[in-house]
C-alpha cells in the first residue's frame, strides 16, 4: 500500500477480544454485498479497498487500521487534478447517505445466516488528516425475534427480501434513484402540470369533434384516422389517469416499464409515509423477491388480476398462474392464495340440487 495507514489502538485492542476470523468474515461479507455494478464505480472500490487493507492488516496481526484520505486517493488512482479531501469528500458523503444504506440491510441478513452477532459499519474520523476505518456494530434483534415469533415460516408461507440488483432506466434514475421525496412544491407542480395535461388533451379532443361535425363531404381516409384519435385520446387519458389515482389510493403500485432498465420487471413503486404528519412521504422504485417453497423457483411481484383484483401478488416464474402468493409490504410476508375453481362434478352436483 502507497498511503499512510496509521492502527487505532482502541480498535485493535477491542478486535483481539473477538475472533479474528469473524472480522475477517465481515470483510469478505462486505465486499459481496456490493452490487455487480457498482464495484467499478469509485464508491465500489473504496470500500472494497476499505475491506481488503483490513483483511491484510488483520492477517499480519497488526489489528484494525486507520486509513488516511490521502491512502485512499493514492492507492485507487483519485484524480489527480484534485486534492484528496476535494475529491474523496463528495464520494463518501455519497457511501454514506447512500451506497451503504442500501446494502446494510443485505450485510444484516448475511451476518445473520453466517452465525456472527455483529455487522460491519463505515466510520470516519474526522480531523486533519481524516480517518476512515471498518468498525463492527451488533446485529439489531430481526422482527421474528422482536415479536417472538417462531424462526420457521409457517406452512405454505414466505418471506419476501428486497433485490438489490434492480436497474433502473435513465428517467427513473433521475427522479427515483434514492427515492422521490413529495414535497409540497414538487405535490402542487406535479398537480398542475396533470391539469395542464388533462386540459390540453380535452381540448384537442373537442377540436377534433367539431371539425368532424362541420365536415360536409363524405368520409375520407384521414378522417376515420381523426375519428380513431378523437375515441383513443380519452381512452388513453383514463388509464393514465387510472394508475395515478390507484397509486395514492394503495400506496402500492407494479412500477410502469418506463422507470426501470431493459429486461427488468416485477418491481413496484410505492408511497412510504412517516408517523409524523410534518415529515414529507417518500416515493420508492423497490423490487421484493422470494423462493417458492413448491418448485424452488424465484417468486416476484405482479399484478393480481384477473383473480386476485386490485392486489399485489407474488407469483412463481415456473408456475405463475399456480403458485401465488400474497404480499405484505410492512412485514414483508406473504401467504399461498387459493383460486376458487368449481370442478366439473361440483357444477353437476350443484345442478341437480338446484333442480331437487
Amino acid at each position: 500500500m502507497v498511503g499512510e495507514v496509521v492502527l487505532d489502538q482502541s480498535v485493535k485492542q477491542s478486535s483481539e477480544e473477538k475472533d479474528q476470523n469473524d472480522y475477517l468474515r465481515l470483510c469478505e461479507i462486505l465486499i459481496e454485498a456490493i452490487p455487480l455494478d457498482r464495484k467499478q464505480s469509485w464508491a465500489g472500490k473504496i470500500l472494497t479497498y476499505l475491506a481488503t487493507q483490513t483483511t491484510q492488516s488483520i492477517k499480519e496481526g497488526k489489528g484494525v487500521p486507520r486509513i488516511s484520505t490521502k491512502a485512499i486517493h493514492l492507492d485507487i488512482g483519485g484524480n489527480p487534478k484534485q486534492q484528496p479531501s476535494a475529491w474523496l469528500s463528495p464520494i463518501w458523503n455519497e457511501i454514506e447517505e447512500r451506497h451503504y444504506p442500501e446494502i446494510e440491510p443485505t450485510l444484516i441478513e448475511e451476518c445473520r445466516r453466517a452465525g456472527l452477532t455483529i455487522y460491519p459499519k463505515l466510520e470516519k474520523d474526522h480531523g486533519k488528516p481524516a480517518y476512515y476505518r471498518i468498525e463492527i456494530t451488533p446485529v439489531p434483534a430481526s422482527s421474528d425475534e422482536q415479536v417472538g415469533v417462531e424462526e420457521e415460516l409457517p406452512k405454505q408461507s414466505i418471506r419476501y427480501k428486497r433485490d438489490l440488483s434492480l436497474k433502473l432506466s435513465w428517467p427513473g434514475k433521475l427522479f427515483f434513484s434514492t427515492g422521490l421525496r413529495w414535497t409540497p412544491f414538487k405535490r402542487y407542480s406535479y398537480v398542475t402540470w396533470q391539469l395542464v395535461f388533462l386540459l390540453t388533451f380535452a381540448a384537442f379532443d373537442l377540436l377534433l369533434w367539431v371539425l368532424l361535425w362541420y365536415s360536409k363531404p363524405p368520409l375520407s381516409g384521414q378522417e376515420l384516422v381523426v375519428i380513431s384519435m378523437a375515441i383513443g385520446m380519452p381512452i388513453g387519458a383514463y388509464w393514465h389517469f387510472r394508475d395515478i389515482f390507484r397509486l395514492f389510493d394503495d400506496r402500492i403500485l407494479i412500477a410502469p416499464d418506463w422507470m426501470l432498465a431493459i429486461k427488468e420487471f416485477g418491481a413496484t413503486v410505492e408511497i412510504n409515509r412517516s408517523k409524523n404528519l410534518d415529515e414529507d412521504s417518500t416515493i420508492l422504485v423497490q423490487r421484493y423477491t422470494s423462493i417458492c417453497p413448491v418448485c424452488g423457483w424465484m417468486i416476484k411481484l405482479d399484478r393480481g388480476e384477473p383473480d386476485f383484483p386490485r392486489r399485489i401478488v407474488g407469483r412463481c416464474e415456473e408456475h405463475p398462474r399456480e403458485h401465488v402468493f400474497s404480499f405484505d409490504r410492512m412485514t414483508k410476508w406473504g401467504k399461498a392464495l387459493h383460486r376458487d375453481v368449481a370442478t366439473p362434478s361440483t357444477t353437476i352436483h350443484q345442478s341437480l340440487m338446484d333442480a331437487g
